[in-house]
Order: structure tokens, then sequence, then C-alpha cells
């Protein structure tokens, strides 16, 4: 909870304020192991994430009952830090934890720390890293370490991101590429990835990858499917196999009087729109909230309304979904004129009713907002 408060003491402006989402997944499985013979499983996997706008922290579980009977059980938590910008460089200093067993015979256990210095443009930038920790398995415990690079690129739909690491375990070390797209639009969200393992002493070589579905039919309910197939895994403890799955995603809804809003988390400035389109349908206001100046939005039959601006650094924050209409910004702003941009269901970036459009220093505008 130390970064937690760090971030809390660097935010003098506003009151301390962070996000807290979980999501629990049940789902039917095909899943066959490299090696063994294909099974049936269901699984249910919880997870919980807080995160602020510096620091943020999780916890995931899986459960997986195949028709023998035998089960696996897996937990995973995580925590990252970013330092404040420095030109367009970004330190980040993270953590993991694991353990995972199968049929109660087979336990892996791991600890690892990682710190990346992030390099960061308008729509892409690059980050490299050292990694080191611990790795606990039946026959002992080993040492693991290595490094890691990255290049991702930002559009108005998706993102897209290529990484390579390289990881050592005792005797094993291997090479991972990996090539990731995630794709959103309005209720729709697409995720792929490839890759390939090379320059592999104990870990396997081969292609991999892998790709799922998710459409939102409530703010709290989404169907998903996906599948592929992945390689071992020294660090985590698990072996090379492929998988089916269908099922759904249940997010419970926070509390209006909860800080609800829902942060986008990939490093960098997404483009400024050049000539922002004016968004008829949604109207923007400052109200007063329990004595705090929010930003509140106002548009009807909309699944998700998304701001960016000077407030939160640019990068993209769904908005609080209060009843009738209503979606709310939950931090308070400070007192001054404030630069933003709006975007309701995946659509264009634009300006709402009730802000004026001013130019920006890209030679394009954005829509202004004062709070008294």
């Amino acid at each position: 909870m130390s970064a937690a408060l760090l971030v809390c003491a660097a935010a003098r402006a506003v009151p301390c304020a962070a996000q807290v989402e979980a999501t629990l997944d049940a789902a039917a499985s095909v899943v066959r192991y490299d090696g063994y013979l294909t099974s049936g499983a269901v699984s249910l996997t919880p997870s919980v994430a807080w995160q602020s706008s510096r620091a943020a922290l999780g916890a995931r579980g899986s459960l997986l009952v195949f028709e023998s009977g035998n089960t696996s059980v897996q937990g995973l938590l995580t925590g990252s830090a970013f330092s404040r910008p420095v030109g367009r460089l970004r330190v980040e200093a993270a953590a993991e934890a694991g353990a995972s067993a199968y049929a109660g015979f087979a336990r892996f256990a791991h600890a690892l720390a990682r710190v990346r210095v992030h390099v960061l443009g308008v729509r892409r930038g690059v980050w490299v890293g050292p990694l080191a920790g611990h790795v606990s398995r039946g026959d002992g415990a080993r040492a693991a370490w290595g490094a890691s690079a990255g290049w991702w690129a930002r559009g108005s739909a998706g993102v897209l991101g290529v990484t390579g690491t390289r990881v050592s375990v005792g005797d094993t070390a291997y090479s991972d590429v990996e090539l990731r797209v995630r794709w959103r639009r309005g209720a729709f969200d697409l995720e792929g990835s490839a890759g390939a393992r090379v320059a592999s002493s104990g870990g396997g070589t081969g292609a991999y990858g892998d790709v799922s579905a998710a459409v939102r039919l409530a703010d709290w309910l989404a169907l998903v499917v996906a599948g592929g197939n992945y390689p071992s895994d020294p660090v985590r403890g698990s072996i090379p196999g492929r998988f089916a799955t269908a099922g759904v995603r249940l997010t419970p809804q926070p509390s209006p009087r909860a800080v609800a809003v829902r942060q986008v988390v990939v490093l960098g400035v997404p483009n400024v729109v050049r000539d922002p389109a004016r968004l008829e349908r949604a109207q923007v206001a400052v109200e007063q909230v329990g004595g705090l100046a929010v930003l509140v939005v106002r548009v009807n039959g909309a699944r998700r309304v998304e701001v960016m601006g000077d407030f939160t650094d640019w990068q993209p924050i769904a908005l609080a979904a209060t009843g009738a209409g209503r979606y709310q910004y939950a931090l308070a702003l400070p007192s001054g004129v404030h630069r933003f941009n709006l975007r309701v269901d995946g659509g264009p970036w634009g300006v709402p009713l009730g802000a004026g459009i001013a130019a920006d220093e890209f030679g394009g505008g954005v829509g202004m907002l004062v709070v008294p």
C-alpha cells in the first residue's frame, strides 16, 4: 500500500481517489496439453484491480475442473508504479508473485521484479528494462533473470504492440518475440497475439498465438469466446497446450457514490483531435457534487462515454454512469481553464455542447471548460 500513499501525497490539488474494478469469468473449455488427451473443463476466473493515476494493484485467480475430476488452481498478484514524466521519459517499477497447483501434487511458485524505462511519443513509444526473481518447483528453487523490450502504437480504435523477452531459469533459457493487437469499437472488443519462441535451451521452440472476442450486452455482462495455443512457461510452471473456451464475463457495477472511473492503462499521450467534431447529442457541464466541482456529461442511449484532457494526462477515461443518461468524472477538477475531448460509444473524439473550441499547440482544436 505504500505506492498508493505516495500517489495520494502527490495529488495535492484534488482528493486522493482511485478506482476498483472486479470481474468474474465463467466458461466451458476444451483443453489439450501437449502429450495428453483432449479434456473438457469448466472454469471460474475472478479478478480485481485497483488503480490510480500513477500506480496499480491487481489480483487474479483461476480454477479449472476437468472431466476427470482433477483440478488446476492458479493465483497471481501484480503491482506497478510510474514516475512522473521527465521530458519524454517515464520509469516503471513492477512486481508479481504467483502460485499454481495441479491435482494436488504439482506445485509451483514465483516472484519477479521489473524495471522499465519508457520513451513516449504522441501516438507511439518504446520501452526496455531488466527482470529478476525466484522460481520454486517440486525439484527445488532457481533464480530467474532476463530482459525485455517493446514498441507500441495507438490508433483511433486500438493498440498495436511488439515485445521481445529473454529469460533464464536455472539451466533453461529462451527468447519470445510477440505481436499483440487490441481493437475496440462500441460494444465489441477483439484482442489477439502471435508469437514465436526462438534461441531456446530446454524451453521448446515454435509458433503460438491466441484470439479472444467479447461483446458487451450490458454494462455488467459480456459474452466471451477465445482460442489458441501457448508455449511452456518455466517461470509460472505451465506446459504447452491448446484451448478453446466460451463463457460470460460479469462486471459488478459500483455504487454511484464510489469513485468509479475506469482508466485505459496504455502509456503515452493519445492523439489530440486536430479538427474536433461537435458532438450534438452530448452536453457537458461542471456541477457541484458533495462540495466538489466535477465534470458531468448528459447523453441518452450511450453505452460508454470517455473523456481525455489535461486533467487526465491525456489518457482516455471512461466516465461512471450514474443513471438517466448522466455520466460523471469522479475526481474533482481544479479551478481554472481545462482542455479536453469527449468520445461516445467508441466514435470520433469531439467537443460536446456546453464547451467552446480553441486552438491547441498541435495546430488543431480541443474543447475548453472553465472551472470556477
